[in-house]
């Protein structure tokens, strides 16, 4: 779906489909019909947001009582969501909306990670940062409505941080971690140049 515009989407259900096509082909004599095909990729993606919004919930509900989260509510909460019309309509269906709920999801865990590593100053926070650069530039080559949650992520980073704007190197490198993603526009320019029908 909506193939122009949003490059990673694209080539990953690419990748999905002609991965799992001819797996389901040995399963059925007759030709497998590409729709639920497609449509697992957006359940691929509902998945993987449940994951992190249960890790999300496990981590925020840390406490001396629950010092690994309490997972209970978490699962409960996470079920919950899982069951709405919202998760299940976007999730049987060949959209990108599931896998940017998934990359938000990302963004505030990663970020949550990095927080926590930067309280326990840790080694880790700042390939965390790092990580969260890149996400964050992954939703330029994804689904651009994902992109609105990064300026209140510059701002959380740098009030818990603003040490870090006298590091160039480590601008620099979160720089080039947001803008790697974008070259996959220029895959899909290259591709829509070789395919007329496209223009």
């Amino acid at each position: 779906s909506n193939a122009p515009g949003y490059p990673l989407y694209t080539l990953g259900g690419w990748l999905w489909f002609h991965s799992l096509r001819p797996l389901v082909a040995l399963t059925t004599t007759a030709a497998p019909n590409p729709l639920p095909i497609l449509s697992s990729y957006s359940t691929l993606w509902a998945l993987l947001a449940l994951g992190l919004l249960y890790a999300i919930l496990n981590l925020i509900t840390r406490s001396p009582r629950y010092p690994a989260g309490n997972w209970p509510l978490a699962f409960v909460l996470s079920a919950f969501y899982a069951v709405t019309y919202f998760f299940w309509y976007y999730a049987t269906t060949t959209e990108q909306y599931t896998s940017a709920i998934a990359q938000t999801l990302a963004l505030v865990y990663v970020y949550l990670l990095w927080s926590d590593a930067v309280d326990r100053r840790a080694s880790s926070a700042n390939w965390l940062l790092v990580g969260l650069a890149l996400l964050c530039g992954l939703s330029l080559a994804h689904m651009l409505t994902v992109a609105l949650i990064v300026p209140a992520l510059v701002v959380a980073v740098l009030w818990q941080q603003p040490r870090l704007l006298r590091n160039w190197r480590m601008i620099a490198l979160c720089v080039l971690a947001a803008l790697l993603p974008l070259a996959s526009y220029w895959y899909v320019w290259v591709r829509g140049a070789a395919h007329p029908q496209w223009w």
